[in-house]
């Protein structure tokens, strides 16, 4: 299949803000979905990146890829309990739910969204009674391996506009807004207060406050 990339240009830190939505049929039988955040913070800087939603101080969930250190971590904090687990580039890590039988088609259509040069790939399923739909990436920021926590990771760019799951909790997300104010590079660090446990006990932690019902 195609490796999608390009001779990356631009910005090189900053912070984006992206629009969650939820499946409203998933809300509906759902409880803990109505509690989850609407928004996604994508912070980049030097390469690093970390994406993260929180919610009232209660929640946080990010994904942290620190280029200094080599490193993915994942957080998961849910008041007053605070888990990290960690692992080199390349090992195997906690992510969003994979996509079987995805194929990636690329296209020649580009649109600007938000000041960004944005790519067009349509996604389709060995499964063809899935759902077909598009995504939007682009390549004016300096990200290394920006979608190694998610099913796209053969797209070589920063998606803009995506669908993912996470526990059976779909979600789209689409870029809402831009910041280029200096980042704290704190943001690509697991803070020392986190619990550091394995990859398999991390996605037990995910399944069990993901899946709970009020």
């Amino acid at each position: 299949m195609l490796l999608l990339s390009s001779c990356k240009k631009g910005t090189n830190e900053g912070t984006l803000t992206f629009a969650v939505e939820y499946d409203e049929q998933e809300k509906a039988e759902r409880e803990i979905i109505g509690l989850l955040p609407e928004t996604l913070k994508y912070y980049y800087k030097n390469g690093s990146s970390t994406a993260e939603i929180s919610a009232f101080g209660m929640f946080r969930a990010a994904y942290i890829s620190n280029v200094q250190e080599k490193t993915n971590s994942v957080l998961f904090y849910f008041m007053p309990k605070k888990y990290t687990c960690k692992a080199k580039f390349g090992e195997r890590m906690i992510g969003f739910d994979p996509l079987p039988g995805l194929i990636l088609t690329p296209t020649d259509e580009e649109k600007e969204i938000l000041g960004f040069t944005a790519h067009k790939v349509h996604v389709s399923f060995e499964d063809k009674s899935k759902e077909e739909y598009d995504i939007w990436y682009t390549n004016d920021i300096k990200i290394h391996d920006p979608n190694w926590p998610n099913p796209y990771k053969e797209i070589d760019g920063v998606l803009l506009d995506y669908r993912v799951a996470l526990k059976g909790i779909s979600m789209h997300i689409s870029l809402s807004g831009i910041s280029e104010n200096a980042v704290d590079s704190s943001k690509f660090y697991v803070p020392k207060d986190f619990v550091n446990v394995e990859v398999d006990t991390m996605n037990a932690i995910f399944d069990e406050y993901l899946k709970m019902e009020f």
